[in-house]
């Protein structure tokens, strides 16, 4: 369902922009990051509906000269929710149409398809950026996009979202909240699952130090649509989430990803992980980096901590009973091991340790270690 823009239905819009321009009052009281804040309003022109910053509320570092003229910019651009494509819809219009967040540390990462703007934003500095769906208290309706820009790379966007959620519901309006993992975590309470997960860690542990891993991590099915927004609460298991129980970091420096994964939500068919959650066979690609942002929302960091090849596997647990509960378990090779032959050659030897340690696991797809080396899915281009 479209909602009436602004020139539909002036008195109700200038209501709505009244309590956006609150709302950026109060985010801008409680940050002292330097940032550009600006909404994106619907307005029809025909039968075609755009987004649109002009004249819309906005707040600003007095002291930014680049966030001035970007602002400038911005206003000159207006972003069609009609588009064919989500990657063609630039940022302020994929957000809108998919009523979910989207945020980049930094927006140099993406394509000019991607984000139009790509070529200001080198110009001026532009690096970190937050794109929020903004709805009516009923939460049935998109009223506009507020995004948030900054000059420096972010990893944890989690205090921005908060305080932006807060300062909406302060003026009765709300956004998606996607950082709260009680919904993913709720099975991993039961004893079960406790379990299954101890199992896991120690296989994770075991398997990144023998074979010097910098990272592996596990994600688990959200309850629902893990807090994600109006477009994926009813469609239960189609999302997943880490699980901050089963993880294991041997390369400092991967932290930082490793902290941009617990903020992140995958659908089925998203990433390698995803991949394995939607076939239950396992997946592997030799660069990850190639993926665009909606084939893998967390492609920009992986770029950005220069990791590239991953490979994930799809388990079940006696420990859960006829419960049809999975787990993947995620694995990102040494960035040193680029030959193709090699990296073959230890993902075998993942799978032999693996087998090795399994108690109470299995593979889903229940086929013999064997079997599932010829099986295993290879992502040759990330062009699906």
């Amino acid at each position: 369902m479209m909602p009436e823009s602004q020139t539909e239905n002036p008195d109700g819009y200038c209501i709505i922009k009244e309590r956006m321009t609150q709302a950026l009052r109060y985010f801008k009281e409680s940050t002292e990051q330097h940032v550009l804040a600006q909404v994106w309003a619907p307005v029809k022109n025909g039968d075609r509906c755009f987004l649109t910053t002009s004249g819309q509320p906005f707040v600003l570092d007095p002291h930014s000269n680049g966030l001035h003229q970007y602002r400038m910019i911005s206003l000159t651009y207006t972003f069609s929710v009609d588009g064919e494509s989500d990657e063609a819809l630039g940022l302020p219009a994929r957000v809108f149409r998919q009523k979910l967040p989207e945020w980049t540390p930094n927006v140099q990462y993406y394509s000019s398809r991607e984000y139009s703007r790509l070529n200001h934003a080198l110009h001026y500095n532009v690096r970190g950026t937050l794109a929020l769906p903004v709805f009516e208290p009923s939460g049935q309706s998109c009223v506009g996009v507020l995004e948030l820009i900054t000059t420096s790379q972010k990893i944890n966007y989690a205090p921005e979202m908060d305080k932006i959620c807060k300062a909406l519901e302060a003026v009765n309006l709300r956004s998606s909240a996607i950082f709260n993992h009680s919904n993913a975590q709720y099975q991993v309470l039961k004893e079960g699952h406790q379990n299954a997960l101890a199992e896991i860690l120690e296989i994770l542990t075991i398997t990144c130090e023998t074979y010097k891993l910098p990272l592996a991590q596990t994600w688990v099915p959200c309850r629902d649509g893990g807090g994600m927004g109006k477009s994926s609460t009813s469609s239960v298991g189609i999302c997943m989430s880490t699980t901050d129980v089963a993880f294991y970091v041997i390369d400092a420096h991967m932290w930082g990803f490793r902290e941009a994964c617990t903020e992140h939500h995958l659908l089925k068919g998203q990433g390698v992980a995803g991949r394995a959650f939607e076939s239950r066979y396992s997946c592997f690609c030799s660069d990850i980096a190639q993926f665009c942002k909606a084939e893998y929302p967390l492609v920009h960091y992986a770029r950005m901590f220069g990791l590239t090849s991953c490979v994930a596997f799809c388990l079940q647990s006696i420990h859960t009973g006829k419960d049809d509960y999975i787990y993947i378990i995620e694995f990102f090779l040494p960035t040193t091991i680029t030959d193709i032959r090699d990296q073959q050659t230890l993902l075998m030897s993942l799978l032999a340790t693996m087998k090795q340690r399994f108690q109470s696991l299995k593979l889903a797809s229940e086929k013999e270690f064997e079997e599932e080396e010829r099986s295993m899915e290879i992502i040759v281009d990330s062009r699906l």
